[in-house]
């Protein structure tokens, strides 16, 4: 005679606390998995600094000079926003290094004239001068090489490439210091599909230094010359960071604009991205804007030292704090202080 076994399968109960144990397994994993993918961002990001900063050395070697922080001409024409002599081309720093990062396929469909010193190339998001955009921003029908996405331009805690801003993208930002004063060019294309939404993005910038003669109430009446490697027009040699290349910032990271938990208003691009001033430190992320020196990474925003190097520096570092004044002193290339690094958390 045969007999039928019977077969018992799980209860509700048994099986809502096999999915409980699950649930609470998956919540213990997860952050461990963030985690590793922000490590891995972070690495990530670093070695794009390495390559730009091996990329700039290499163009030194091969120029005799780092490449400008941004190149402006009295002889470019005017544009909507910019009178003659500083009307163009706004070629941004991370642009002059395009071949020296494999990126020559890109840089060979620029027109010569916008790497040119005294150039006579107009504004380069704004030439032709007919406005071939119909938002209002005049922009030109400028060449789509420039939506290329560098992916050693971008920060992959970011994905700037794919972010929406409220405001604009920059095609032009530069913050500086110029003897007897300090200012910036800076403007941006709205965010608009064909004409600015698609530009290439890009996280890093160019170190301006120290501002000397910005107003006192916003360096802590910082009063020594804190010149970084690239101003507009530069030609700076190795040889002039006296410092020492392993004490000076050569490239940082920024967002362009504001960081979470505040809407995203700004974001730069490579074509555009020329130089940054240090003077507003790194705030904490609910304050910072377009002007400052910023991530996505937990807790730092990474720089560059002028020797390949790359360090991370903590956020908080205002003109409140211990370390401002050797966060300044690191973004000088010839102040001549020793930089005291315990003042970093």
């Amino acid at each position: 005679m045969m007999r039928r076994i019977g077969r018992r399968g799980f209860t509700l109960i048994e099986l809502l606390v096999v999915i409980a144990i699950i649930a609470v397994l998956v919540g213990l994993l997860l952050p461990a998995v963030q985690k590793v993918r922000e490590a891995a961002a972070r690495m990530s990001c670093q070695n794009n600094l390495k390559q730009i900063t091996l990329a700039a050395m290499n163009f030194e070697s091969t120029n005799s000079c780092l490449p400008p922080g941004g190149l402006v001409s009295p002889n470019s024409p005017a544009n909507p926003w910019e009178p003659v002599p500083t009307a163009g081309p706004f070629t941004g720093c991370l642009a002059f290094l395009l071949p020296y990062i494999e990126q020559n396929n890109v840089y060979n469909q620029l027109s010569p004239l916008l790497f040119q010193f005294n150039t006579t190339a107009g504004a380069w998001a704004y030439f032709p001068p007919t406005p071939a955009s119909t938002d209002g921003n005049l922009t030109g029908n400028y060449n789509k090489v420039i939506n290329a996405n560098i992916k050693t331009y971008v920060c992959p805690s970011d994905n700037a490439q794919a972010t929406q801003v409220t405001a604009g993208v920059w095609d032009m930002l530069m913050v500086f210091y110029n003897a007897p004063g300090w200012g910036w060019f800076a403007d941006y294309v709205y965010n608009t599909p064909g004409f600015g939404a698609e530009m290439g993005a890009a996280n890093y910038i160019a170190n301006g230094g120290d501002v000397l003669d910005a107003p006192a109430s916003w360096d802590n009446q910082f009063a020594t010359n804190c010149a970084g490697p690239f101003e507009k027009n530069s030609k700076t040699k190795m040889t002039t960071i006296t410092d020492g290349t392993s004490n000076t910032f050569c490239f940082g990271e920024t967002l362009g604009g504001a960081a979470p938990p505040n809407a995203r208003d700004f974001k730069l691009t490579w074509m555009g991205s020329m130089a940054m001033w240090t003077n507003w430190g790194i705030p904490a992320d609910s304050k910072i804007t377009w002007y400052m020196f910023s991530s996505k990474h937990s807790g730092i925003v990474q720089f560059s030292m002028c020797d390949g190097s790359v360090r991370g520096i903590a956020k908080g570092v205002t003109n409140a704090s211990a370390g401002y004044y050797a966060f300044q002193e690191l973004a000088g290339m010839a102040d001549g202080y020793v930089i005291d690094y315990t003042q970093f958390n």
